[in-house]
């Protein structure tokens, strides 16, 4: 059995996303390729919020993995309400846990690793001492990451 979707208060940073006639399927509800770009969103806006646009940062970050699960399907047209924290802060790496919302209804989670990378070598790198104390603030409310 499957654990209960988290509860909204858990995430300090919130995005929302509007959905589009064109994220629908054959099946009539929202396709899972655009659940995956609103992860993406709330990915790339708490890293914007943390770490500043992608060119003045000291490292560069890129995508190691993400999980998502789909726990029910929801229908256009409407609003997407998601939730990020940060539950780890690696060396290298961050792990970001998202929950995504329509109104009340979690209908997907998602989990993704964050790797920062040297920008000459394009290899991993430790994060730098100010990203880490940006991204640690940024864990699940009431947890330390």
């Amino acid at each position: 059995m499957a654990p209960p979707p988290p509860a909204p208060a858990r995430f300090p940073f919130w995005t929302e996303e509007k959905l589009r006639l064109a994220d629908t399927d054959m099946n009539g509800h929202i396709n899972n390729g655009a659940i995956g770009a609103f992860c993406e969103a709330g990915r790339a806006e708490i890293m914007q919020a943390v770490a500043g646009p992608p060119e003045t940062r000291a490292v560069g970050m890129a995508v190691a993995r993400v999980e998502i699960d789909y726990l029910r399907e929801i229908h256009y047209p409407g609003q997407v309400r998601i939730g990020t924290c940060v539950a780890r802060v690696g060396r290298s790496s961050i792990t970001v846990e998202q929950a995504l919302f329509q109104g009340e209804t979690c209908f997907a989670t998602s989990r993704g690793v964050m790797v920062m990378l040297d920008r000459e070598t394009r290899r991993p790198a430790e994060m730098p001492a100010a990203l880490r104390q940006g991204f640690a603030a940024m864990a699940p409310v009431g947890e330390a990451a």
